[in-house]
């Protein structure tokens, strides 16, 4: 009974319609802060947004690469750096970055030239490149995206220098092979 008094009360003094309005107005700028809130965090958390496809090796290169594991390791984990957060892109490249240390020192004899060591150290940079800006408090996604973007290219430039050297090797077999009938 006290709070129909109560409520008659303050109708009379004109009070109940303006603390209804505020309590609403409230309500609805907890909801909309809440929403700007998630909309901000989902475009700041995914980063990764170019897609990339492994480059193609040749069947001879795949043959040479069944015996070098940490090859397959590499490919997997670059392929997998595509819409990911930025959590998980930090450890997506230190792994990759562990995994480009490996193949260094375990690149097969048959691949262990130059322009294959040369292809590795551009890879290993731009890893570390990607690497050191995921670590930043606040990455920039477009410095990001622009990191990825080399290391995509630096990744293709050697698997095409693979695919070159084992033609090579392969044609220059063949014309040793060429030179011994004829002789």
């Amino acid at each position: 009974m006290s709070y129909l008094y109560l409520m008659l009360d303050l109708t009379h003094r004109g009070l109940i319609l303006p603390l209804l309005c505020f309590g609403w107005l409230s309500s609805c700028n907890d909801v909309a802060q809440t929403a700007a809130e998630k909309s901000t965090q989902e475009r700041v958390e995914i980063y990764a947004q170019t897609p990339f496809n492994f480059p193609t090796l040749s069947l001879e290169a795949q043959d040479l690469i069944t015996d070098w594991p940490v090859f397959k390791d590499f490919k997997r984990i670059s392929q997998n750096l595509v819409t990911i957060p930025i959590e998980d892109l930090k450890h997506r490249s230190n792994n990759l970055r562990l995994r480009i240390d490996s193949l260094t020192t375990t690149l097969p004899e048959s691949l262990n030239s130059p322009i294959i060591a040369s292809r590795l150290l551009v890879v290993s940079t731009r890893i570390n490149l990607l690497n050191q800006e995921t670590k930043k408090s606040t990455p920039d996604s477009v410095v990001v995206e622009e990191k990825l973007l080399e290391l995509h290219q630096s990744i293709r430039e050697f698997v095409l220098h693979i695919n070159e050297k084992v033609e090579k090797d392969r044609l220059d077999n063949q014309g040793v092979n060429k030179d011994r009938k004829t002789s």
